[in-house]
């Protein structure tokens, strides 16, 4: 099992891979930023995970319909972040 900063480094890895060749908002970005939000928000950084996720919104909401599963999973990273901050999931 790796540890947060870990997985920030190797998921960072693998959207910096991705994104050499594709847009940010594809639905596999998407996935990708919402870990790395999540394993950002794990390692401490919660100022950094908070804008991530603001971001990750922002293109998923703009890039894909609203009941897509980009949108969806965009939502989810919004949540754990929250909880992993402390303001739970609301807002």
């Amino acid at each position: 099992m790796s540890t947060p900063q870990q997985r920030v480094h190797e998921i960072t890895r693998s959207l910096l891979e991705l994104l050499e060749h594709g847009e940010a908002t594809t639905v596999e970005a998407i996935t990708l930023r919402a870990e790395l939000a999540e394993a950002t928000a794990e390692a401490g950084h919660l100022e950094d995970a908070c804008y991530q996720v603001e971001e990750l919104m922002k293109d998923a909401r703009r890039e894909h319909p609203a009941e897509s599963d980009a949108v969806e999973r965009a939502r989810q990273a919004v949540v754990r972040v929250r909880e992993l901050g402390g303001a739970g999931a609301e807002g």
